[in-house]
């Protein structure tokens, strides 16, 4: 495959100065993230990790999802081992009882709360079947982006839903289909005629959704190629990969991909004709542990045939590439110095955006902290 702007790549010997830092840790940006299916909330405080932090979820009165730093102000007991009574959060020690802001509203045996009787509390959405949580400033920066495949037009789609762990980082898992190069190099997909474009304004990626509320928030790529196709005759199984690869709906492939620092939105395409869409947040429980979540649906043809086959081969090809992607993410040494080369545009740009969001994230305590 040659290089996307037509002549064999060059190496650089040093990264540029203007490239963005390796940093170890978790390095969270402020964003939305996944913290948990929206099943998984009921009648109860549901504990878990996140940000590196141990928080507690549940339902207050209307059914809306909160949640709060699982630790109580008073002795630190766990929040998440009380109860929800009437909407509200119940200490399991002295039954001190939390809002859904954090703060203290009722301690048996006093009349007066103290101004300080309140812990940390994080702004929630519920969206696509998850509940997400805001990360890195007290207030979200921008809305929980939309995702028409789920919520407008759900019966032309048949899909399902993944959660895979690593111990990757967050900016590995989303920076995986801004790193075209290895589409070939590691999944072994041949293409000619390959384009890479970093996209400059969001109504480029109508396809995936509305836009942002905010443009800076907002990254998106588009890549084609055509999978390499040899004669039948000489390399039958070369044949079949550069048939299927396309879902044997013709020769050119395209991915539309664009997101925000703590999730994205996927259209694909086969000569044009929309194939599938994905839907993937991050849930970053702390440092090195991870979850990429979501939903990945194809579009219903009109023949029920046609949709299975195209349905169980995107299965296989999602299920495949995050069977080759994740022993990569869980070996890789992040907090080094990067050597870049000239297809390494996009990914230096992703980079330099992303951690423009991370420093958003300082006020927080330093991402991962």
């Amino acid at each position: 495959m040659t290089d996307p702007e037509g002549s064999p790549a060059e190496p650089r010997t040093a990264p540029s100065p203007a490239a963005p830092p390796n940093p170890a840790g978790a390095n969270i940006a402020a964003s939305w993230y996944v913290a948990v299916k929206s099943s998984r909330l009921g009648g109860k405080p549901y504990r878990m990790r996140l940000f590196g932090r141990q928080v507690v979820l549940w339902r207050d009165r209307k059914g809306v999802a909160r949640c709060m730093s699982a630790h109580c102000p008073h002795q630190g007991a766990d929040l998440g081992l009380g109860d929800v009574v009437g909407g509200e959060l119940r200490c399991p020690f002295h039954h001190w009882r939390f809002g859904g802001d954090g703060v203290c509203s009722a301690i048996p045996g006093l009349s007066r709360v103290p101004t300080t009787a309140r812990t940390r509390s994080y702004p929630t959405r519920e969206a696509y079947g998850y509940v997400w949580v805001w990360y890195g400033t007290a207030e979200p920066l921008f809305d929980l982006p939309e995702f028409p495949a789920l919520t407008d037009r759900p019966r032309r789609y048949l899909g399902f839903r993944y959660d895979d762990p690593t111990t990757g980082t967050i900016r590995q898992l989303l920076e995986n289909a801004v790193d075209h190069q290895h589409f070939s190099a590691l999944h072994g997909l041949a293409l000619d005629a390959v384009e890479f474009r970093v996209l400059t304004g969001q109504s480029e990626a109508a396809d995936n959704g509305p836009p942002l509320t905010r443009d800076d928030a907002w990254f998106g790529v588009r890549f084609s190629g055509r999978p390499w196709r040899p004669p039948l005759r000489r390399s039958p199984l070369g044949w079949l990969t550069g048939v299927v690869s396309t879902f044997a709906m013709g020769r050119h492939m395209q991915l539309l991909v664009d997101g925000w620092p703590g999730g994205q939105r996927f259209t694909a395409y086969v000569d044009g004709t929309e194939v599938y869409k994905v839907i993937m947040g991050i849930v970053p429980e702390g440092d090195r542990v991870t979850r990429q979540v979501g939903w990945a649906g194809v579009r219903r043809t009109g023949r029920w045939y046609r949709t299975l086959f195209n349905y169980l081969l995107f299965w296989v090809q999602n299920r495949a590439g995050t069977f080759q992607d994740v022993p990569i993410y869980d070996s890789t040494r992040t907090a080094q110095p990067t050597v870049y080369v000239r297809y390494d545009n996009g990914l230096l740009r992703f980079r330099r955006y992303y951690q423009s969001w991370v420093d958003r994230a300082a006020e927080d305590g330093r991402a991962g902290r």
